[in-house]
């Protein structure tokens, strides 16, 4: 503790900062005003028991008060960390309110028009699904806010979709779209949330694999309504996938990153420049496109370009190995 000059004086001027008189400061800590003059005088030190007493009354902390300094930075931090709970709770309870004003408004209108609630419920929907955006649900969580949000948002958004579809009297589209809108789910936030876990190192995997199948059963959910060639649709849909999984699986794996680079680019490279063939054979297409000759660039033009592509890459893919197998090399040899 600094020396007892100091310490009086600093107790003094808190004191003074919060307009105390000895006497209003020595009634709070149930002490004598004498014993409150002898600190300030420097005459001697308040009793150690009474150090959170004394921080309390004065709103500084035990540092400071040991110190006889008042810590800036600390009280900027707690001062910022008061404006941020202020704004939070803002954020949360302004529009909550003025959500409720609406929907009352909405609930008082449908009656007095209709004499029923009818389009009521889409209204009802509609707030409750942007509540979950803004100010979110998330206000209630400690932890695992991301995933809060991401199944309030979801369930919300579903909510809102199932009552226009009974509003309309048409429910053949809602699983389509609940489908459609957990792919996009699954692609931004499944990353995400894993990212933090045990095996973050397989989130695209998991990511990617989980939309492959989601995709497969929104072509289900379609074919159920409407006739096409499904089974041509699903091929191509796992084939369009397995690039995109394979890449992610190499990239999980523990080895050279200049390695992992070149095979991924040539392998979505060899995948995806045989699609249009793939489409050709699975829809009966015709595959012109894959004809090449480079001394007639007006008739194959498409097939020229693909193939220079095709060759462009690879060389890159080589390239990206070869610098992998030099640093493999290099670091061995060390």
């Amino acid at each position: 503790m600094t020396d007892k000059k100091t310490f009086g004086s600093f107790i003094k001027n808190k004191r003074t900062e919060k307009n105390y008189s000895q006497k209003d400061l020595a009634e709070m800590l149930f002490v004598t005003e004498g014993a409150v003059s002898k600190w300030e005088r420097g005459v001697s030190y308040p009793d150690i028991t009474m150090i959170s007493d004394i921080c309390r009354v004065l709103d500084i902390s035990e540092h400071e008060l040991i110190t006889a300094s008042t810590d800036t930075d600390s009280r900027k931090i707690k001062g910022e960390a008061r404006k941020f709970r202020a704004i939070r709770g803002a954020w949360f309870w302004i529009p909550t309110v003025s959500y409720a004003v609406a929907l009352l408004t909405c609930f008082v209108c449908n009656l007095a028009v209709s004499r029923t609630l009818s389009w009521f419920f889409i209204v009802l929907t509609a707030l409750i699904c942007a509540y979950t955006f803004v100010p979110t649900v998330t206000y209630f969580f400690r932890s695992k806010r991301l995933l809060a949000f991401c199944i309030s948002t979801y369930l919300s958004i579903c909510l809102l979709l199932f009552a226009c579809a009974v509003y309309t009297g048409d429910l053949s589209w809602f699983l389509t779209a609940c489908i459609g809108i957990l792919i996009g789910y699954d692609l931004l936030f499944v990353p995400l949330l894993l990212s933090e876990t045990r095996i973050s190192r397989f989130k695209f995997v998991i990511s990617f694999t989980a939309s492959c199948i989601l995709t497969v059963l929104l072509l289900l959910n379609i074919s159920a309504r409407h006739s096409f060639m499904l089974g041509s649709s699903l091929l191509i849909t796992c084939y369009a996938f397995t690039p995109v999984i394979l890449c992610a699986v190499i990239s999980a794996l523990r080895f050279d990153a200049f390695i992992k680079t070149g095979i991924c680019i040539a392998l979505s490279t060899v995948i995806y420049y045989f699609s249009e063939y793939a489409v050709d054979i699975l829809f009966g297409e015709n595959g012109s496109s894959y004809q090449v000759n480079f001394n007639d660039w007006q008739q194959y033009l498409e097939g020229n370009i693909y193939m220079i592509c095709l060759i462009s890459l690879l060389l890159i893919s080589v390239i990206f190995i070869g610098i992998g197998i030099f640093r493999i090399c290099k670091r061995k040899s060390r």
